[in-house]
């Protein structure tokens, strides 16, 4: 009876969700793109004789902080092609050019769409209104990449494009060029969709040409207004091959500190062919896959019983991973990624340490409504520093999802392997998700459900667990209001060989509501503050049998300042049912049983728009049978983007009956550019859990648009209680790398 009631609500859902969408539009006046006959020159200046046959597009309007308003100051934006390349130029008028803010010249910029006046623009070359790609660009002539899909764009896609910049005596100017074999379009259409987004830092002022208002996501190719006058234009051949030469010089950990060590030479190669199949759908072939211009992970404090997770940073898996998406992506479970049923960091990597791929296989992309991935790998034998290890395997992942209405999907799962053991370890699974940005009319609403199931040999025959897990989640994403809730449901024997899991066995149940009002501009406190944000979440698990094991539920106003500096607040109830005893420090156990704590943070951050930031978290409070405090401490300085340098520190320290603990990170980023094409970074790292300090330099020379020379040199050293050599060497690397990219 219950699973009946179930089926008919779920039914009932799917058939009145597309009812609640609002025929309202919020697109602008069309843009046009003019034909030319020559290839424009690059210089960031709109000068060419060429720009005067473009059609002027002036019409902005501001989306954020008065939407809809004309904006403060004037933008225009012209669009020209070629036989071979697409062209946006615009001019961003300034009445005080020397206030804009440009800090960068670093490709992929972390803060750059935040901390910089920048120009995004978004094009959607299938009138799909599903995917778009992202091209940004700061004064400097930094650039950033990526796909949009809806409320937040990915920028793991690199693709092969330039642009120039140049601050003027009245504003700022880019130009910027896009080759069509870099994109993907269909050839019949004479109208794309495009949207392009200005941000003027200082004043925090988002300017755009459509979907000018705040519960707008400029992510949302819905959004797009219409381009017209494309024509004639072909992607060629769809091929793109990327062989690289690597030489490398190891220095191995000295078993005797006054010995010397004899440095090992290698040498190898590889390479990667990339397919366009259909406008649409790209094949990838790697063959002997090498990371090593990969930037470090950065060090974390674990303080909980349960996995930490990292990102993924190397290119071959970010490239279509967005494809792999599943309906725990944007949910299940709070803040954090509680369960990912695939996830590529589990591929080429055992314990940080680099596991050789012999080769890699991917397919990417759309086939009509249906869109497509699959990735299959390839290791070879590997042996870790311990003398433990695996032989090669060989695994696949696979994910197939359609298209259903104007923004919903549903699709399919599958993973097969497991890089921690030879054992067979299979996954599937199934997600729906709905979502909408014309909900009552111009309001965001999501909906996701999901399942998957693990087939897998239990370590005990004799006793049964469940495979299984599922969970649903509702999102109302909106300025005002943002409110989301989800339930996860994770089985006790869910073992995801090629996913993330942070804590299997358990429902869980997270609740999130944030008041986010504007206060009105004609009293004191609106000149000076843009936004307040009053947040409350609240995260409940219990264990399969419906016990409660932890529980937390956190209040935490805020206030965004005109200026753009930051105030913020905490104070959070905690429950916990520790079920073993538990060791949070190196001789430091907790004993098993109940603990009921508060704890609180508080904190600012300066505006990331100044040439130096300034951020502090302070947090305090009960923890477990004890007291715990964090002191987050964060400074950087920009030099007109020429030399970046920031610092961190983390200062943690747990006064408990069991015993104390200290335990600290810090962190110095210092990076240097000549120009953004040529750049040395470099990433220090020390923290006294390990005791290993860290450095890691890179240097990248774009040479040009998909050919880059890169020099990576990492050392780190064991902190020693000896006076005479407080750091001991163990081991350093320098690598020098070739990429080259040949398009046919």
């Amino acid at each position: 009876m219950t699973i009946r009631r179930k089926g008919f609500f779920f039914r009932g859902i799917c058939l009145c969700l597309p009812f609640f969408a609002s025929a309202g539009l919020r697109a602008a006046e069309p843009f046009r793109a003019v034909r030319i006959d020559q290839s424009l020159h690059l210089d960031g200046r709109l000068d060419d004789e060429a720009w005067k046959l473009a059609v002027p597009f002036g019409a902005f309007l501001q989306a954020s902080p008065k939407p809809g308003a004309a904006p403060s100051e004037k933008t225009e934006a012209r669009i020209l092609y070629d036989g071979q390349n697409f062209y946006v130029g615009i001019t961003c008028f300034d009445s005080e050019p020397s206030k804009i803010s440009a800090s960068t010249m670093a490709h992929d910029a972390e803060d750059m769409d935040d901390s910089d006046d920048n120009i995004i623009i978004l094009l959607d070359p299938f009138q799909d209104k599903r995917t778009a790609y992202v091209f940004m660009v700061n004064p400097l002539g930094a650039r950033t990449e990526g796909l949009a899909f809806g409320e937040s764009p990915s920028f793991d896609w690199d693709g092969i494009w330039d642009a120039k910049a140049r601050i003027l005596k009245d504003g700022w100017s880019a130009e910027i060029r896009i080759p069509f074999k870099t994109i993907s379009f269909n050839p019949g259409l004479t109208a794309w969709g495009i949207n392009i987004q200005r941000y003027i830092a200082r004043k925090q002022e988002t300017i755009r040409a459509s979907g000018a208002d705040l519960d707008s996501h400029f992510y949302n190719p819905n959004e797009a207004a219409v381009l017209e006058g494309i024509a004639d234009v072909r992607q060629g051949s769809g091929v793109t091959i990327r062989p690289y030469g690597l030489a490398s010089l190891d220095h191995g950990p000295a078993a005797n500190p006054a010995a010397p060590v004899r440095p090992t030479w290698d040498g190898t190669g590889g390479i990667d062919v990339y397919k366009n199949f259909t406008p649409n759908l790209v094949g990838a072939f790697s063959y002997n896959t090498d990371f090593a211009e990969t930037e470090v992970d950065e060090r974390q404090v674990n303080l909980t019983r349960f996995p930490l997770f990292y990102p993924e940073k190397r290119t071959f898996f970010l490239e279509g991973s967005e494809y792999f998406n599943f309906g725990t992506s944007s949910g299940g479970g709070g803040y954090h990624a509680s369960f990912l049923p695939f996830f590529s960091r589990r591929l080429g990597l055992y314990e940080g340490e680099q596991v050789p791929i012999l080769f890699g296989t991917k397919l990417y992309g759309r086939m009509g409504r249906t869109n497509i991935a699959v990735i299959d790998v390839q290791t070879r034998r590997f042996t870790d520093q311990g003398g433990g290890g695996y032989a090669g395997q060989n695994f696949v992942a696979a994910r197939v999802s359609q298209n259903l209405w104007e923004e919903s999907r549903v699709g399919m799962i599958f993973t097969y392997g497991n890089p921690m053991s030879p054992e067979t370890n299979t996954l599937a699974g199934m997600d729906f998700r709905y979502a909408t940005s014309r909900f009552r009319g111009d309001k965001n609403l999501g909906f996701d459900a999901w399942g998957v199931y693990n087939w897998h040999k239990d370590p005990d025959p004799e006793v049964r667990t469940k495979h299984q897990a599922f969970g649903f989640r509702l999102d109302y994403p909106n300025d005002l209001w943002d409110m989301n809730a989800s339930y996860g449901y994770y089985g006790d024997g869910l073992e995801p060989g090629l996913g993330f899991i942070s804590r299997p066995g358990v429902q869980t149940l997270s609740l999130m509501a944030a008041y986010m009002p504007r206060p009105r501009k004609d009293g004191w406190v609106g000149k000076a503050v843009r936004q307040f944000f009053l947040d409350g979440w609240s995260e409940f698990y219990w264990d399969l049998a419906g016990r409660l094991e932890t529980r937390s539920v956190s209040f935490e106003p805020g206030i965004r300042f005109e200026s753009g500096d930051r105030i913020e607040s905490e104070i959070s109830v905690n429950y916990d049912v520790l079920p073993f005893d538990f060791e949070i420090a190196d001789g430091v156990v907790i004993p098993q049983g109940l603990y009921s704590y508060t704890n609180a943070r508080v904190g600012f951050e300066t505006a990331v728009h100044r040439p130096y930031v300034l951020g502090f978290n302070r947090h305090f409070g009960r923890f477990y049978s004890g007291r715990y405090s964090e002191t987050e401490v964060e400074v950087a300085l920009k030099y007109k983007g020429f030399a970046t340098v920031g610092a961190q520190a983390n200062f943690i320290r747990g006064r408990l009956p069991e015993g104390d603990f200290n335990e600290n990170i810090y962190e110095l980023k210092a990076d240097l550019f000549f120009s953004p094409n040529l750049g040395l970074m470099n990433y220090v790292q020390f923290d006294n859990v390990s005791n290993e300090l860290g450095w890691q330099s890179r240097f990248r020379w774009q040479i040009s648009p998909g050919n880059e020379i890169f020099f990576v040199f990492s050392e780190n050293w064991e902190r020693v209680r000896d006076p005479r050599q407080r750091f001991l060497p163990m081991g350093d690397r320098s690598v020098l790398k070739l990429q080259l990219s040949i398009r046919p």
